[in-house]
């Protein structure tokens, strides 16, 4: 299967598609990135701007599109620090949602950092050591420490490059006074988390953001031509990103746009991401740091993984959407699949062997089959009134694939699967339209006679060959076994098949005693 996750990030969204396996493994088949930065008028004015809402809704939209065209069973999405801290966070998210249907959670900073260490934990050769992950985002910095096995330490610090840039900066370029303090203010935040990550201790500091990645790419850019295209380092030094400070915070934005390597959507939000990146390797005493490119949306996936190992069973047992509802809704009631499954070969047999009375079609065939499957499931709510129950359970279920009215069928072909018949002063019954009425009828009336023809639960009946005539339907079995438990359940169930069909039924199994089943 594949699936789709989406961040919803203060400076970008971003999304991956990854193919996942049945044993959990995960393939990235395509990434995409936008810059909406939504966190430029959130940090400064406490809203989302109006052009941010329209960079919002097209980047999800383009998202979803790409999602789409993968085929993605799911697409998870969420949001960070600044729709979680703007005024109008709550409608931001309204309006990207009632523009794309796609429903996005909005993430505590704790959870962020912990979907940022799945994330790393699946991609970072950890070699058996303890890391230092630093997120870098735009409204917030994650730091946590673990090994491959779990995290023992995670925060999240009011540290963006869009909060810093919004809230701390205001001269271009940066003035000496404003970049000490903006300097003192990282520091003053970072150490408290420092204080905790080294009583854990780690043996390695490793960066997980785009703003790292910008600030490798720029150093790169600044070393000497060399034959072939530039390559972004896999590890950072300080010296290094300490001389790179001193070049972007002495330059203005016009000056920065032109140097080798720079990202134009990162002319202003590269002065905070630099002096971040610095003052967290100069906190922790780190020379050096590894990049790491698994982040947040890495990590939802494998979150999404690890919650849903069963539908991804479901998912690879029956790829056809329409199917895999019906099985999943069984499982989850605790249905007893090899009598449902007989039941429903019984029940298609009779269905195309009386293909001249009810003139139904294939797709017919595959309903009633589903409702087969289904009828029994009323028993996880009460042995007493199942019937009713299974028929509740169906018209509750979000049953992907079906259309309303194909709900509403299933839900009442398992309604008459027993007891009563169809009747207009049925409120179910009822509200179905007439040509949908008469294929309730018919298609219950041959699940009644099917589950009655596997009364013993063993599968004695093998398949059943139909004779039609004017007046009676015979049904011829094939068995393995003493059949008369099931020509007595068949005996039982045949009043609503007979009132469909209009004709009485007539059981015969070759080699044995026929059993005559007519009105009384």
């Amino acid at each position: 299967m594949k699936l789709a996750a989406v961040d919803c990030g203060t400076n970008s969204f971003h999304l991956i598609i990854a193919r996942v396996t049945l044993d959990g493994s995960v393939e990235i088949v395509e990434r995409a990135k936008e810059m909406v930065r939504i966190g430029d008028s959130a940090f400064r004015l406490g809203l989302i701007a109006p052009e941010a809402f329209d960079r919002g809704i097209t980047a999800l939209k383009t998202f979803k599109t790409i999602a789409d065209r993968h085929g993605c069973e799911a697409i998870v999405a969420v949001a960070t620090s600044a729709v979680r801290e703007a005024g109008n966070g709550a409608e931001f998210l309204r309006e990207l949602q009632d523009a794309t249907g796609v429903e996005i959670d909005v993430i505590s900073g704790d959870d962020e950092a912990r979907l940022i260490y799945l994330g790393v934990r699946g991609s970072l050769d950890f070699a058996g050591r303890k890391a230092l992950l630093c997120d870098i985002g735009g409204g917030s910095v994650e730091m946590v420490v673990g090994d491959a096995r779990e995290s023992r330490f995670r925060t999240s610090l009011k540290l963006g490059v869009l909060r810093l840039l919004g809230e701390r900066i205001t001269t271009d370029p940066l003035s000496p006074d404003e970049r000490a303090r903006l300097v003192a203010h990282c520091h003053r935040t970072i150490e408290g988390a420092a204080t905790a990550a080294r009583a854990i201790g780690f043996d390695f500091l490793s960066f997980t953001s785009g703003t790292a990645n910008a600030v490798a790419d720029l150093i790169a850019a600044s070393r000497p031509p060399s034959a072939g295209p530039v390559a972004r380092p896999r590890r950072i030094a300080f010296a290094d990103v300490h001389a790179l400070e001193e070049l972007v915070c002495g330059r203005s934005a016009a000056e920065r746009a032109r140097m080798p390597g720079m990202d134009p959507r990162r002319v202003d939000s590269i002065v905070p991401g630099v002096i971040l990146v610095r003052t967290i390797l100069e906190t922790f005493h780190a020379d050096e740091a590894t990049l790491c490119d698994a982040a947040l949306r890495e990590g939802m996936i494998a979150d999404w993984v690890a919650r849903n190992r069963p539908g991804i069973q479901l998912i690879e047992e029956f790829p056809e959407l329409r199917r895999r509802s019906v099985v999943g809704l069984c499982r989850r009631c605790g249905y007893h699949a090899g009598h449902a499954e007989h039941v429903a070969r019984l029940a298609l047999d009779i269905f195309r062997g009386t293909r001249a009375l009810h003139g139904l079609t294939n797709a017919d065939g595959e309903l009633l089959e589903f409702a087969c499957l289904l009828h029994d499931i009323g028993y996880h709510i009460s042995p007493k009134g199942h019937h009713k129950h299974g028929a509740y359970l169906i018209a509750s279920a979000d049953m992907k694939g079906f259309d309303d009215a194909e709900v509403a069928m299933l839900a009442q072909i398992v309604r008459y699967h027993r007891k009563a018949t169809p009747r207009e002063s049925h409120e179910g019954f009822a509200a179905l339209a007439p040509p949908h009425k008469r294929k309730v009828r018919l298609l219950a009336g041959i699940l009644r006679i099917a589950d009655g023809l596997d009364r013993s639960y063993a599968g004695l009946v093998r398949h059943v060959h139909c004779d039609v005539a004017d007046k009676v339907v015979t049904l011829r079995l094939t068995t393995a076994g003493d059949p008369a438990l099931e020509v007595w359940g068949a005996r039982r169930k045949r009043d609503l098949f007979e009132e469909a069909f209009q004709r009485k039924v007539r059981v015969e199994v070759p080699g044995g005693t026929p059993g005559a089943l007519t009105a009384a």
